[in-house]
């Protein structure tokens, strides 16, 4: 059935009539003035098309449930908008991190592991839920994973950094990235098409087409195909992806509105990988694991466990599969007007990867409901909103066959059957009052029950202790086995229910220092609910809370042609959620657990700077300094099993054969002391020929951890990364473009691993052991081609 709708998605953008630019102007501006009757997304979607001007161009923003000049936004934003997003050809959430500076997402197969200033999570397995919500035109995204294929024929993107626990839906304790798409147009016929290729094979082809009918009603309908081979040398880490939407817009009146949108995603391929060997005694860069003869050289030279170490295939994969369907009704009441937000999502995810020392197969069926009502108005001296929100989610293993399967050499967990229910209500209040002309008052709050439960059967193969076979002393004997020598089954059915509740609240000062300066100061807090991981119990953790103090302050100057926006942040983490392999309830046996690491603290500063010396002259740099901690974070390690723990932190006596991993003082993961990054964009006038815009940025960051072994050769060193796009306009509707990212090709590392099944005793192996890592991007470059009707 995609097949059909991307056909029709991409046909109807080569099949409408061509507009003058002239007669596209006048539509547009004939929507704007209509844009009183729109709902506060789709005003903000007319707004932020630039006007042609020498200054800088205002972008609105609807991350506080109202649309409002970016300049004008009293929180920590940045926002992206589609002409930011096409030259760094965004087509994954892992291409943010080359654009958002203290922001990074990684890759642990098909799951985007977003971190903002050190706020994330490692976890990918379906207990994990990342502390920074994903929405997608207001509706929230429980599945990382899900996230793929959905970044084309957007209006923008919004990048809110610290806790958004008042106005939005779930787990948003560390920030929230908003996905706001290019939404139909009343009297308005236009869309575009746009191919791109390059190296790596790259065929990228994306088509958008806004269709009026009468005056009351535009439909919009886009669809982008990408098809690229791996980065790495055995293939790994392509990108195969097939993704339409279809927009409906009535507007029957001009008190009221109905969006109603259905998306399909499908994302594919090899996937990530085991990833590259972060110390490479070759020097080869994106040489894949299992081209690599060191990595299952060293796997195989572990005294007593090589002949069980599994080794990184070349049969990996994976498949996932997105179908869902949104509304969004606005309603002019008068005193106020009503917004309902009813959705829906089914995704399906199979795959299979590999980790060092173990694989992971991977069989989900995630199906997401939710509603969002709110009331507000935002005229006069009291801007307010208030409303009610519920979340239902419901996972399980497809065709009962098992949902998660790990193969770890010396051990095997089976979750032959799992259904996970996630239940979420919450009210909240937000109102802006202004005290005078220049001061106004925010506060804010929001009360969040949930309720989780975990009903599943969980198999776990080990090997036989003691002698003769068959004996065990955890577990029964059988000859029937996942993997050899594995005899040992102990087969656990778990059922536990959990729920929370916590208010979360917010307050804050604007004041007006003058025409084109803001600054501001807020005081608010986040919650992520806590949860389970598959082992026996105890197996459950607490609700992480984040208390997050900013002040800022937002200018132009120069006839608005200089940007000079400044921020400072500190914030304080409660019960902060690491996740790792560690021992359970169960002697000898271990899990990937998911425990409450104590306090942490970052904070910093950050300065976004844009300067127009002339009309075709841009200069911009934005900078983030962010000094984090582990106040308090110690683990128990299994030493009669793994050995002596291999880590970075501090390591206590041994007892009852564990030791105490003390990481108290460490920096957060993935939060590097400096990121940022600096562009220069310059247009050449061409008078009727057109105009040609040359563009040179680079990101750079100091070193960071990517995991909380704190190991050397686990830690990203600093780098820079450097772009370069040449872009040629005709005066009409035509562009070619020419681009290469990560000119000198340097290897970043966005998420590593260490194999527990390797110690320093291994002839082989570095003495921090065997540690695989997920890469961004090596150098590409390529041509993209677009015709806008």
């Amino acid at each position: 059935m995609h097949k059909y709708l991307m056909t029709s998605v991409c046909l109807s953008a080569m099949w409408i009539s061509t507009a003058s630019a002239q007669d596209a102007g006048a539509r547009n501006a004939a929507a704007s003035s209509e844009q009183s009757s729109q709902s506060d997304e789709q005003a903000a979607d007319t707004a932020s098309s630039p006007p042609p001007s020498a200054g800088i161009h205002d972008i609105i923003v609807t991350a506080s449930r109202r649309a409002e000049n970016v300049q004008k936004a009293a929180l920590s934003i940045q926002a992206l908008s589609s002409e930011v997003l096409a030259r760094a050809n965004v087509a994954r959430p892992e291409d943010l991190t080359a654009i958002a500076p203290g922001v990074q997402i990684g890759s642990a197969g098909p799951t985007a592991q977003v971190y903002v200033r050190g706020v994330g999570s490692f976890g990918t397995n379906v207990f994990a839920e990342s502390p920074v919500a994903f929405n997608l035109d207001g509706v929230y995204i429980s599945r990382g994973w899900a996230t793929r294929g959905m970044f084309f024929d957007l209006d923008r993107v919004e990048v809110l950094k610290g806790p958004q626990g008042t106005l939005y839906g779930r787990n948003a304790s560390g920030g929230a990235i908003n996905v706001i798409t290019a939404k139909p147009q009343l009297g308005h016929y236009g869309g575009f098409v746009e191919l791109q290729g390059g190296n790596y094979d790259l065929v990228q082809a994306t088509a958008a087409a806004n269709i009026p009918i009468g005056d009351k009603v535009a439909i919009r309908a886009s669809g982008q195909i990408i098809s690229r081979n791996g980065y790495l040398s055995d293939g790994y880490d392509d990108d195969k992806t097939e993704s339409a939407r279809l927009q409906v817009l009535w507007e029957p009146t001009p008190d009221f509105t109905l969006r109603v949108s259905g998306n399909y995603q499908h994302a594919h391929g090899k996937g990530v990988g085991g990833g590259v060997l972060t110390k490479p005694s070759s020097g080869k860069k994106f040489y894949g694991a299992t081209d690599n003869p060191l990595v299952e050289g060293i796997l195989r030279a572990q005294p007593g466990l090589g002949p069980l170490n599994v080794v990184p295939q070349k049969d990996g994969f994976f498949d996932v599969s997105v179908r869902s369907l949104a509304a969004e009704a606005n309603w002019n009441l008068g005193f106020a007007t009503l917004t309902l937000l009813p959705a829906y999502r089914h995704s399906t995810q199979e795959g299979l990867q590999y980790s060092p020392g173990f694989s992971v197969r991977n069989n989900e069926d995630n199906r997401q409901s939710s509603l969002e009502a709110r009331l507000g108005n935002d005229t006069g001296s009291l801007k307010w909103v208030i409303g009610g929100y519920y979340f239902d989610e419901k996972t399980k293993n497809r065709n009962r066959d098992p949902i998660l399967e790990i193969l770890q050499g010396v051990n095997a967990q089976i979750t032959t059957r799992q259904r996970v229910d996630t239940r979420s209500y919450a009210a909240f209040g937000q109102a802006t009052y202004s005290v005078s002309d220049r001061v106004r008052l925010t506060g804010g709050i929001r009360y969040t029950y949930e309720r989780k439960t975990d009903d599943e059967t969980l198999v776990t193969y080990t090997l036989p202790n003691r002698t003769p076979p068959p004996l065990c002393n955890v577990g029964a004997f059988t000859p029937v086995t996942v993997a050899l020598p594995l005899f040992c089954q102990l087969t656990l059915p778990l059922k536990t229910r959990l729920s929370f509740n916590s208010v979360t609240w917010k307050g804050g000062i604007e004041y007006d220092a003058g025409p084109q300066s803001m600054a501001f100061a807020t005081v608010s807090t986040g919650f992520k609910s806590g949860g389970f991981f598959a082992a026996a119990p105890p197996n459950t953790y607490r609700p992480e809370k984040l208390t997050a103090y900013e002040a800022g302050i937002k200018n132009r100057f120069l006839d608005n042609r200089l940007q000079v926006n400044l921020e400072a942040f500190y914030w304080n983490y409660k019960d902060h959620q690491e996740s790792f392999i560690g021992p359970t309830s169960i002697p000898g046996i271990y899990a990937f657990l998911t425990t409450n690491a104590g306090r942490a603290k970052s904070y910093g500063a950050d300065a976004d700077i844009i300067f127009h010396p002339t009309a075709s002259d841009e200069l911009s740099l934005k900078v983030q300094y962010n000094k984090s901690k582990y106040d308090t974070f110690s683990f128990q390690n299994l030493t009669a099993v793994f050995g002596p723990p291999v880590t970075g932190c501090a390591v206590g006596p041994l007892q009852n054969g564990n030791q105490t991993v003390d990481c108290s003082g460490k920096s957060l993961v993935r939060a590097p002391l400096w990121s940022g990054t600096a562009g220069y964009n310059h247009t050449f006038d061409l008078g009727e020929s057109g105009s040609v815009t040359a563009g040179v940025d680079v990101q750079f960051a100091s070193s960071a951890f990517l995991s909380v072994d704190f190991l050397d050769a686990g830690r990203q060193k600093s780098y820079a990364v450097g772009n370069f796009d040449l872009t040629y306009r005709t005066r009409d509707r035509f562009s070619v473009s020419a681009f290469m990212r990560n000119i000198w090709n340097e290897q970043v590392y966005s998420q590593a691993f260490r194999s527990p099944y390797v110690s320093p005793a291994n002839p082989l192996a570095d003495p921090d052991g065997l540690i695989l890592a997920t890469t961004r991007p090596p150098r590409t470059y390529g041509v993209r081609l677009r015709a806008d009707f």
